[in-house]
């Protein structure tokens, strides 16, 4: 998903509502200063983004968090 895709997909998305993210057992609410950009590895063919690794390429990608 590109960051374009997401913000059309949370115009859809009823506006009053509170952001969470899943922390363990429980939810947490979500505040813009905990969205950040990282460099990652590139996703593999399954989606899986492995930490930054110097024998592999890398891009950024927003980063949302979570467990």
């Amino acid at each position: 998903m590109k960051v374009s895709e997401l913000i059309e997909f949370l115009r859809t998305q009823p506006q009053d509502l509170e952001v969470v993210y899943r922390c363990y057992s429980e939810q947490v609410l979500m505040g813009p200063f905990e969205i950040t950009i990282e460099e990652f590895c590139r996703a593999r063919p399954d989606g899986w983004v492995a930490d930054k690794r110097p024998d592999q390429p890398t891009q950024k990608y927003l980063c949302f968090p979570g467990n």
